[in-house]
């Protein structure tokens, strides 16, 4: 792309469509307060991917807590875990339910698993033991994803409370997880630690309490009223995703509509979650993991074609674009 521009945030839906008809490139976004937000290059978000010391073991790269899935949404487990699992994270243990636990014992083997009371309709009611293992599992682990398919019961607002309460590493919140924040949205404040919200404009309408048509016009500014009233980092999903968190803001502009998807949002959750257990910051563990969503993408749809691709087939992706970031 040889044409260069600036834009402004509130032209920021039309410039996704014309950069990609006109073949322009657009690197910074003009902010509706003053300023500018870099949009992020590949090479400044794959310097965040950390070199693997030669005498490493499971625990060097973190242990990673799943609270996700159903009986009608075992496939959000399977691609969240798998994600995070081919992203680099040691070890990771899911809550989930007996059927989704299941087939994460075929599809994911080196997840650890904990099947989990459910309700009539399929969905995590934790008993006394299911919450005494969650409490206990949060607090040694070093991060927490909350939400893929997990529906929104009572037991699954009392999964996401015991999270909030007792973790004491990052916390991620995803789909449900976040339709639950809706609901409950003081929650929040019960966190005592760094929590990441992923977004998509409707369910950053409903955080925020706006209409569709004005999230999806005010992305950047309703992100940095939520993050900065509840202390959390946003990733608002879209053809451009804004990162926002108090170490800064950022657009990413990977990927493209082979990601419009069931599925994508759950590979991203795991993307993340992964490398926020590895230690890395919220903003840079939001910055690396859309990223690598991204990219994958962009690998599978060349291969297999934008409508033909599935979320799962930028899973099989992510090898080999790691290994472009390793010793030799």
């Amino acid at each position: 792309m040889e044409n260069c521009e600036k834009i402004s945030f509130e032209a920021l839906r039309n410039a996704e469509i014309e950069a990609s008809e006109k073949n322009v490139h657009i690197s910074s976004v003009a902010k509706p307060d003053g300023g500018e937000l870099n949009i992020i290059t590949e090479q400044q978000a794959m310097s965040l991917v950390r070199r693997r010391p030669i005498n490493a073991h499971k625990g060097t790269f973190g242990k990673l807590i799943c609270v996700t899935g159903s009986e009608r949404f075992p496939g959000a487990a399977q691609i969240s875990s798998l994600a995070a699992l081919r992203s680099g994270v040691g070890l990771v243990k899911v809550f989930s339910t007996p059927l989704s636990c299941h087939a994460l014992a075929v599809n994911a083997k080196e997840a650890t698993l904990f099947p989990c009371p459910t309700d009539k309709h399929g969905f995590i009611y934790p008993d006394d033991d299911t919450l005494s293992e969650l409490i206990r599992s949060v607090k040694t682990s070093s991060a927490v994803l909350i939400g893929c398919g997990l529906g929104t019961n009572d037991g699954s607002l009392m999964m996401l409370e015991a999270v909030l309460e007792n973790a004491g590493c990052p916390i991620i919140i995803d789909a449900d997880g976040i339709n639950l924040v809706c609901r409950r949205i003081e929650l929040l404040r019960k966190a005592r630690t760094e929590v990441i919200l992923t977004p998509h404009p409707a369910e950053l309408g409903r955080l925020v309490g706006v209409s569709l048509d004005e999230t999806v016009n005010n992305r950047y500014r309703l992100s940095k009223e939520l993050s900065e009233q509840y202390g959390v980092t946003v990733v608002s999903k879209s053809c451009a995703t804004v990162i926002v968190s108090n170490s800064g803001d950022c657009v990413l502009w990977f990927g493209n509509d082979g990601l419009s998807k069931g599925g994508s949002g759950d590979l991203l959750a795991g993307l993340i979650s992964s490398f926020a257990a590895q230690g890395l910051t919220a903003q840079s563990s939001a910055i690396l993991g859309c990223a690598m969503l991204g990219l994958g993408c962009e690998a599978a749809s060349r291969e297999l074609s934008k409508t033909g691709m599935l979320a799962s087939d930028i899973i099989n992706c992510l090898p080999k674009l790691f290994k472009k970031f390793e010793r030799a």
